[in-house]
């Protein structure tokens, strides 16, 4: 039939490997191009989505082009190479068929040979849609079956695992990073440490995780739940024996998991970091920690958890201004840290800190080097293998090229990382701790002004074990008379000197 529309609009994606080679991008504008100077057609803009979504939402340039095709009066029609690029759901392409009859525009899938101008186009509309949807079904059904049958061999079914590399679709151990697993273990349950100290001592030593990202809880966390550690691989929420080596013992294992159990069951606090002195505080009726209160905007206060929990019955709310207890006891904390000598003290633990990194950055530097030294002597021994006058020895040129290849790739990441440490040790070495450190205890409150609520609320419960208040009868006439620290300045010297 003949072609009436005037200006268009194009839409082009690919989402797989399959796609890539077949329907690129480029092939699918080149014919859309052709198609419109043939037919008369001014393109007004072309739309390229790149990578696999789930639904509309996940595709920005999409939701884009349909913006500007319903809001745009010059625009007659949306032209694509095939359906299945706009809409793999079969509710989206009805949705989008009776949008065309609201605002009065067209339709054109290429290869699919549909152009809703054509009032039979209807029925070819329909079921090229529903074949879409059904493609991309059994394409998932494939892939799961695919994936299941490989897991059920006990191979991993991708993704980035620290402590492990892919290679040839196998897992093999990264020694650097397996060494840094079996730390958090250790770590963890031997010498009870938390989350959040075992990712702020590997953030200390200047090691990343797999994205060459700061360690967190969350990661912490991540890897001390991972079975895989054990030789284990997960599939459709079932754990069986998988073909890679495991990092961890299974005693280690069974430890770290046992006092995960136990603490598990500690309590959480209410709004972290919103009330930095939540938990701190004791009511000073029945003891119990003192929590956000049930505040308005302009008037906030800490609360009596237990009065909070179960009501009058309990215990009194015994509230406490939060703006004034929160300031008193800063103050106090910054009062008690200018009576002690904190830059020396602090200065000799970071130093202390920073000399037992996990494994030392000049004993890497090392083993890389040998590293490099051994690869050249594998490329020698294959060229002496050319030229060798037993048979049975022997290889061929083609054999040495590709073998020396890999050999060559190896050692381009070798001297990578051999760069990164050595960047390493250079900013290691050019810190100014003691000038550093000079700076923050001085501008200790500038410091404070400016870190996260949970970095207060941290801050705070790093250095206070309890804060006491009086009875009062009102809000006003509580006023904080004890704060009992963790520590005293001579039990950072005697730290410092038994480290």
């Amino acid at each position: 039939m003949q072609i009436k529309i005037k200006k268009a609009i194009v839409y082009v994606r690919i989402s797989t490997e399959k796609q890539l080679s077949n329907t690129s991008i480029e092939q699918q504008i080149l014919a859309i191009k052709e198609f419109c100077q043939e037919n008369g057609i001014t393109i007004v803009t072309i739309y390229i989505e790149e990578g696999s979504a789930k639904s509309i939402e996940g595709r920005p340039e999409f939701i884009k082009m349909y913006n500007q095709f319903i809001g745009n009066e010059d625009v007659d029609c949306l032209i694509v190479y095939k359906l299945d690029r706009a809409f793999r759901n079969f509710l989206d392409s009805i949705f989008f068929w009776n949008k065309l009859g609201d605002v009065n525009k067209h339709f054109i899938s290429i290869a699919d040979n549909i152009n809703t101008q054509n009032p039979d186009s209807k029925t070819s509309y329909y079921i090229n849609a529903y074949l879409a949807e059904k493609e991309r079904d059994n394409i998932l059904l494939r892939t799961s079956n695919g994936m299941k049958a490989k897991a059920e061999k006990g191979y991993f079914n991708g993704g980035v695992v620290f402590g492990y590399e892919s290679v040839s679709k196998k897992l093999r151990i990264v020694p650097s990073e397996a060494a840094v697993v079996e730390y958090i273990f250790k770590r963890y349950s031997y010498d009870a440490w938390g989350y959040k100290k075992i990712a702020s001592e590997l953030n200390l030593q200047g090691i990343k995780t797999k994205h060459n990202k700061e360690w967190t809880i969350t990661a912490v966390k991540t890897i001390l739940e991972n079975r895989i550690y054990i030789g284990e691989i997960k599939w459709s929420n079932e754990y069986r024996k998988g073909k890679h080596t495991s990092i961890i013992s299974q005693e280690l294992w069974d430890k770290a998991q046992e006092l995960r159990k136990e603490k598990s069951y500690t309590p959480k606090k209410i709004h972290p970091g919103s009330y930095p002195l939540s938990g701190l505080i004791k009511c000073p009726q029945c003891g119990s920690p003192m929590v956000q209160g049930n505040s308005s905007q302009k008037y906030k206060y800490y609360q009596c958890n237990r009065n909070k929990s179960s009501g009058k019955s309990a215990c009194s709310s015994n509230l406490v201004s939060k703006e004034y207890a929160e300031e008193y006891v800063f103050n106090q904390i910054l009062s008690v840290f200018n009576g002690m000598e904190l830059s020396s003290i602090l200065f000799q633990l970071t130093i202390t800190n920073l000399d037992s990194v996990l494994v030392s950055l000049d004993d890497e530097i090392r083993a890389l080097n040998k590293s490099l030294k051994l690869a050249d002597k594998r490329i020698t021994d294959l060229y002496n293998l050319t030229h060798s006058k037993d048979p049975n020895k022997k290889i061929s040129e083609e054999t040495f090229i590709l073998l020396t290849n890999e050999i060559e790739l190896e050692k381009v990441n070798t001297n990578q990382k051999l760069l990164d440490l050595e960047e390493r040790v250079a900013v290691k070495n050019s810190l100014n701790l003691e000038r550093n450190i000079d700076f923050t205890i001085n501008n200790f409150t500038l410091f404070y002004d400016i870190i996260s609520n949970n970095d207060k609320k941290a801050l705070f419960h790093s250095i206070i074990k309890e804060v006491h208040v009086t009875l009062g009868t009102s809000p006003k006439g509580r006023k904080i008379k004890e704060i009992i620290y963790k520590f005293n300045e001579e039990d950072i010297k005697n730290s410092v000197a038994a480290s």
